[in-house]
């Protein structure tokens, strides 16, 4: 391990917080649930039992027979600010596009997504330089997945799925007093997992869905530019896992126009207690970071008036950040509430839809460095779908 507070101790402490996240936006930790407008609308309420395309991602056995193909576009805006003790802020939000695709035919379906990511952006002049400047993960994933009936009201379901993860971090690092130079790391990993479903009708008004999201393994390798002093280029490699989610969500039909919906989902977070990474030139350092498993639950409804349907939706996201000690300007992440609305519009064989979540923030601190944040984010998606 190289000296505590040395330069290049901070080098690779940087590398430890990017690897943990950098997104202010989407669900808790640096995962990102934007996979269909639709979902948005209803803050993505009941879910997993609901019969789309977009579903493979969170239970494959609520995949439709009808031939259908989806695609959804997210628009997300981040504001991040950042205060020190002397009352100098520093903005770090930024926003992001996120795609997301998925078809489905004879209950068997292909999708596309984005389940982690986003950035944090400071100035290069800001107090905080030495734990962050730009850190950026970025992440894809394909999916195929089918659901196969057992009993008329029963369906059980299975994918796998490829995730590729990326990241990239800038920070300060102080040589002698007076003197800093900036640095750079990155590296990226591709990883396997699988999920399972159960989606149950118990009658035509009232469905169950069930599903379950594997944890996927990563090694992510690259490239540390460092200082001469320090080396100069050298060999990353840190490991991570990406958590387990079980996400369970019902759908109840209120005549012909009107249905209420909820989820909740439980993810593993707890995998990151610890986080060790090591540079070629043989600096290395154990991060403690001691998250916590999350819950998120959400409402969500829909009305129906000819080729029109209003959506509306309110969720609970927990952060998996236990305290102030573990919180870090390049994921300063809290408790977050969503509040969404949402429009659709049918027509013979298309559907295009909007929806649109406010995400509020609590006021929070960090200890390390000691910062005060303030944030909210915005997200407007645009999705179509055809039906054959």
């Amino acid at each position: 391990m190289s000296p505590a507070g040395g330069p290049g101790a901070r080098v690779v402490a940087g590398l430890g917080l990017l690897l943990l996240g950098g997104a202010t936006a989407g669900a808790s930790g640096f995962a990102l649930v934007e996979r269909d407008a639709a979902g948005l609308g209803r803050a993505f309420a009941g879910q997993a039992a609901l019969i789309e395309p977009a579903s493979l991602a969170v239970n494959p056995a609520a995949l439709p027979e009808t031939a259908t193909l989806s695609a959804t576009l997210s628009a997300l805006g981040n504001r991040l600010t950042a205060e020190d003790p002397d009352g100098a802020r520093a903005e770090g939000g930024e926003g992001a596009l996120i795609p997301a695709a998925s078809a489905a035919w004879r209950g068997l379906g292909i999708g596309a997504d984005v389940p982690f990511g986003l950035a944090t952006d400071y100035p290069d002049d800001w107090s905080g330089r030495e734990a962050a400047l730009r850190s950026e993960i970025r992440s894809a994933r394909l999916i195929l997945g089918g659901g196969v009936a057992v009993t008329e009201r029963l369906r059980l379901g299975a994918s796998l799925f490829a995730q590729h993860l990326a990241a990239d971090l800038s920070s300060a690092v102080v040589l002698v007093p007076g003197f800093e130079e900036r640095v750079q790391v990155e590296g990226d990993d591709v990883g396997l997992g699988f999920g399972l479903g159960v989606h149950w009708r118990l009658s035509e008004d009232l469905a169950l869905g069930l599903g379950y999201s594997s944890p996927v393994r990563h090694t992510l390798r690259g490239e540390a530019e460092l200082p001469a002093v320090l080396g100069g280029r050298a060999g990353s490699e840190a490991r991570l896992v990406t958590p387990e989610t079980v996400t369970l969500g019902g759908d109840w039909r209120l005549g012909s126009r009107t249905r209420l919906l909820g989820g909740l989902t439980w993810t593993r977070w707890s995998r990151l207690q610890r986080l060790d990474i090591a540079l070629s030139n043989g600096m290395t350092l154990t991060e403690h970071h001691q998250w916590r498993d999350t819950w998120r639950v959400s409402l969500g409804t829909e009305h129906a008036r000819g080729p029109w349907t209003l959506r509306a939706g309110l969720a609970w996201d927990q952060a998996p950040i236990r305290d102030d000690a573990h919180r870090y300007p390049r994921l300063p992440d809290a408790d977050r509430t969503w509040t969404t609305v949402g429009l659709g519009y049918a027509w013979p064989g298309w559907r295009l839809d909007a929806g649109y979540a406010h995400l509020w923030f609590p006021d929070r601190d960090g200890e390390h460095p000691a910062l005060a944040y303030e944030s909210g984010t915005d997200i407007l998606s645009l999705g179509l779908t055809r039906t054959w």
